[in-house]
């Protein structure tokens, strides 16, 4: 009994990362931008563990539908399971669901995922936010954007950065976001991936080609010599 009190009463001393920690974030790639209307536009997920291992992670996200429409959602590579990608249309909701492997936990910072967004043709101009799901004052809510440290239950997200956009009516950019994506709403229709097109290799060697040929321009040489002697 008087071991498992001083592993309870030196655990957090000597591993206070893992005892107390809430070092994660959630931030919005770019947080600021300028979406023209009609245009393609994206924003990547990227998720900061401040070092800790992580199980998890749920990225719920809010924004004006009358001014965006999310087509697709690409998934990272930080997570080896993404079961629970959604895009809510009618409540303006996009939710991203990440799971790490039994033997493979997430630690450090990378992409969650990339949300490829069109701005409406008729969107209001102006400034439009897409924010986080996030309540620092409960850590017991369950329902909001969270970062599950390993091995426990404990929501470690201490902060986010969300999104300010500016809707203007200029023309679009030249780069296009990807594309083909899981997560794709209900009703919406997502370009395909585009597939690189292939060149097959030549049938045969070219180097026994042009000694074939030779041998039988030879052939057809001796062939003639031969008519011509008859």
């Amino acid at each position: 009994m008087i071991k498992v009190l001083l592993l309870l009463f030196f655990f957090p001393i000597f591993f206070p990362s893992l005892a107390y920690a809430q070092t994660a974030t959630l931030s919005l790639n770019p947080s600021s931008a300028t979406f023209n209307r009609g245009c393609a536009q994206t924003a990547t997920i990227v998720l900061d563990t401040g070092g800790v291992q992580t199980d998890g992670t749920d990225a719920i996200l809010f924004y004006d539908p009358t001014r965006l429409t999310p087509t697709t959602i690409v998934n990272g590579s930080i997570y080896a399971d993404y079961p629970g990608n959604n895009i809510d249309l009618a409540n303006g909701k996009i939710t991203v669901t990440a799971l790490a492997s039994v033997t493979t936990p997430f630690t450090g910072k990378g992409n969650l995922a990339t949300v490829n967004f069109t701005v409406k043709s008729d969107a209001p101009t102006g400034l439009t936010q897409v924010n986080f799901d996030f309540d620092p004052n409960d850590k017991t809510k369950t329902s909001d954007s969270t970062v599950v440290q390993r091995s426990t239950v404990k929501d470690i997200l201490n902060s986010v950065v969300n999104g300010s956009y500016t809707i203007g009516s200029g023309a679009c950019s030249a780069g296009a976001p990807p594309q083909g994506g899981i997560g794709t709403p209900s009703g919406a229709v997502s370009s395909p991936s585009a597939v690189p097109s292939q060149t097959l290799p030549p049938a045969g060697s070219q180097d026994l080609t042009y000694a074939l040929a030779i041998v039988g321009s030879i052939l057809t040489i001796l062939g003639i010599l031969g008519l011509a002697f008859l």
